[in-house]
């Protein structure tokens, strides 16, 4: 994700993997072992929470466009 902020990669990252399910468990060893290869910034630290709302808001979104696709697609094989 090159040109976004490494934060907003990371939130991204956790939402697909978690399939848009987070826990603070898994959060937590997800940015553990992050840090194990580069450490974050105190701001980016802050950041990670508004940060896992908008990955999942976007998330939301791209499931629904997904749904949304699947459910014109099957009333066209009907009509």
């Amino acid at each position: 994700m090159s040109g976004y902020p490494r934060v907003y990669d990371i939130a991204m990252e956790i939402v697909s993997h978690g399939d848009g399910r987070l826990d603070m468990k898994g959060l937590v060893v997800f940015m553990s072992s992050y840090q194990t290869v580069k450490h974050l910034k105190l701001g980016e630290l802050w950041a990670i929470p508004i940060m896992l709302r908008l990955a999942l808001i976007e998330n939301l979104m791209r499931v629904s466009s997904r749904t949304t696709r699947s459910q014109i697609d099957r009333d066209k094989v009907t009509r």
